[in-house]
C-alpha cells in the first residue's frame, strides 16, 4: 500500500538546519526515504555494514517474523523503519544514546508515512515538528502499534524481551561495554529462542564471536566481507542461568572504567571514568579552559540555578556544584549517557539537584496517561540504583526565562552547522541580568561565538587557551 502524501501540517523542526540529504532506499518490496545528517554516523549515504545487515537477515524467520524487534543504536532509523515498513505485524522500538539520532529516526519514519510515538527520558511522550510525507515511498499498511523512539543506552534493563535485537555495533562504544551488552541481551532482554543480529566492524569481529560463545548464544552463521563481519545468534531455548535480575539493580556500573581525583581550577573534584566518554582520568584542554575561565568570571555571583550544555563527563557540572554551591544545576545534552554520567557523579558527590534535559527539546505529548516513570527500568537516568546516582525523576519541563545565573557551553564540531547561532537563542532567554557565560570550544567556534553576540551581551577581557581550544566569557547586561 502507497502511503499518504497530502498533508497539510507542516512545520519548522530544530532537525531542519542538521539535515545533510535525503537518500532513496528499496527493502524487502517497500520504498523509502530517509535524511541524513552531518551529526549523525554516515551523513552521505546508508553505511556499508548497515546494508549488509539488512540484506542477511531479509529472509531470516526469526527476523521477519519476530512480533517485537529493537533496533539498537538505531541511528536515523535505517533498521528500524526498513523492517516495519515491510513486516506489517512487527512492533518495532528504535533506540540510540544520542537523542538526536532517536528524534532523527522518528521524523525518517513519520516522512515514510508510519506512525510513530517519540520518547525522551523517564519514558515522557514528546511530540516532534511535523513534516510533509516524502513522495513517491510505499509502505505496507500496517497492524501493529506505531514504532517507538525512544532515547536510551545499550545495557538498560526492560521489563519485556523482544524477540529480535538488530545492531550496527558502534565500534567507538569499545571491546569492554560491548561485551558487556552481549552479557545484557543474553540475560533477559532477548527471550529463549530469541534472534540477536549484529553488524560489527572486521577488526572485532573475532572478538565478537567470543563475546557470543562466552555470553551463551548458539552462533548460528556469520557472513564476512573485507571490512564488516554480520552475524546471527540465538538465544538457547532454555531459560538463562542468570535470568534478568542480572542486568536490573546496578545497571550503570557496566558502563564504570575508572575512578579519579584531581584538583581542577582550585576545587578537588572526584569523578569515576565512564565507558564511551572522554575525560577518564584527565579533564580535556576544553574543560581546562572553561573552569580556569569560569574561576574568575563568575567569581562573586550568587549562583541559585546554574547551566551547563553538553557536559560530558560531567567535570564541569561537578566543579560548579563544588564552587557555586547552586540549588541545581540544568544538564542539557542530546547524549544520554553524557546526562546519566553527570547525574551520577554529582550523585555520588551528594548532591540530588541535577535537572537533565535532552537536546533538542520537544514539546510532551498530550495524553490522557501520566507519563512519569513507574518501574525501574523506566527510571533510566538515575543509574538503575548505581552506586550516588541522582535519585530525583528527571525534569521535563523548559528552561523558563531568566533563571540561570551561571552557564557553560560546550560547542561541539558540527560540520555545515553553525552551533554557536543555535546556542544563542537559548541564552538569550534564560540568563539572567548580571549573569555570565562561558562559552568553550576550537578557537574557530568560539570565534564565532563572539562575531554572533546578540545585544545585551558583553564580551569578558578574560580567555583562556591551551593547544587550539579556547574559553571566552559574556556577562548579561
Amino acid at each position: 500500500m502507497s502511503a499518504s502524501t497530502n498533508n497539510p501540517d507542516e512545520s519548522g523542526s530544530p532537525l531542519d538546519p542538521l539535515v545533510n540529504k535525503t537518500i532513496d532506499f528499496a527493502y524487502r518490496g517497500v520504498r523509502l526515504k530517509f535524511d541524513l545528517s552531518h551529526a549523525l554516523f554516515s551523513s552521505f549515504d546508508i553505511d556499508a555494514g548497515t546494508r549488509l545487515l539488512l540484506k542477511e537477515v531479509a529472509h531470516e524467520p526469526g527476523i521477519v517474523g519476530a512480533r517485537r524487534l529493537l533496533d539498537a543504536g538505531c541511528g536515523t532509523g535505517i533498521i528500524g523503519i526498513s523492517l516495519a515498513a515491510s513486516c506489517p505485524e512487527m512492533e518495532v522500538v528504535m533506540r540510540d544514546r544520542d537523542f538526536r539520532a532517536v528524534a532523527f529516526a522518528a521524523r525518517n519514519a513519520a516522512r515514510n508515512g508510519l506512525a510513530v510515538e517519540l520518547y525522551g527520558l523517564g519514558g515522557s511522550r514528546l511530540e516532534p515538528g511535523r513534516k510533509r510525507h516524502f513522495s513517491k515511498i510505499k509502505v505496507m499498511e500496517r497492524n501493529a502499534a506505531p514504532l517507538r523512539a525512544e532515547a536510551g543506552l545499550l545495557c538498560e534493563p526492560e521489563d519485556r524481551p523482544y524477540d529480535a535485537v538488530l545492531s550496527n555495533l558502534p565500534a567507538k562504544a569499545g571491546p569492554a561495554l560491548l561485551a558487556q551488552y552481549f552479557k545484557t541481551l543474553r540475560s533477559g532482554l532477548v527471550r529463549a529462542g530469541g534472534i540477536f543480529a549484529f553488524v560489527i566492524v572486521a577488526p572485532l569481529a573475532e572478538q565478537a564471536r567470543v563475546w557470543c560463545t562466552e555470553s551463551g548464544f548458539l552462533l548460528r552463521r556469520t557472513v564476512s566481507t573485507k571490512n564488516h563481519m554480520v552475524a546471527i545468534a540465538q538465544v538457547p531455548e532454555e531459560p538463562s542461568a542468570a535470568g534478568p535480575d542480572a542486568v536490573s539493580g546496578r545497571w550503570f556500573s557496566r558502563y564504570l572504567r575508572s575512578h579519579a581525583e584531581k584538583k581542577v581550577a582550585g576545587a578537588t573534584l572526584a569523578w569515576d571514568g565512564i565507558q564511551g566518554l572522554p575525560e577518564f582520568d584527565e579533564p580535556s584542554y576544553a574543560t581546562t579552559c572553561a573552569l580556569s575561565l569560569a574561576q574568575k568570571v563568575f567569581a562573586g555571583l550568587l549562583v541559585r540555578r546554574a547551566l551547563v550544555v553538553e557536559p560530558g563527563g560531567g567535570l564541569a557540572p561537578l566543579w560548579m556544584q563544588a564552587v557555586l554551591g547552586p540549588e541545581e544545576i540544568v544538564l542539557r545534552s542530546h547524549d544520554t549517557l553524557a546526562l546519566a554520567a553527570s547525574s551520577h557523579s554529582l550523585g555520588k558527590a551528594g548532591f540530588h539537584s541535577a535537572a537533565p534535559m535532552l537536546e533538542p527539546e520537544f514539546r510532551e505529548a498530550q495524553s490522557k496517561e501520566e507519563q512519569r516513570p513507574t518501574n525501574e527500568s523506566e527510571a533510566r537516568l538515575d543509574g538503575g540504583g548505581a552506586p550516588g546516582a541522582a535519585s530525583a525523576a528527571p525534569r521535563r519541563g523548559p528552561l523558563e526565562p531568566a533563571s540561570i545565573d551561571a552557564a557553560i557551553l560546550f560547542l561541539e564540531d558540527i560540520p555545515g552547522f553553525d552551533v554557536a547561532a543555535y546556542y544563542w537563542p537559548l541564552v538569550s532567554k534564560v540568563l539572567k541580568r548580571g549573569g555570565a557565560l562561558v562559552v568553550a570550544g576550537e578557537s574557530t567556534q568560539t570565534e564565532r561565538a563572539v562575531h554572533q553576540k546578540p545585544p545585551g551581551f558583553s564580551k569578558s577581557p578574560f580567555a583562556e587557551h591551551k593547544k587550539g581550544w579556547e574559553a571566552i566569557a559574556f556577562r548579561r547586561d
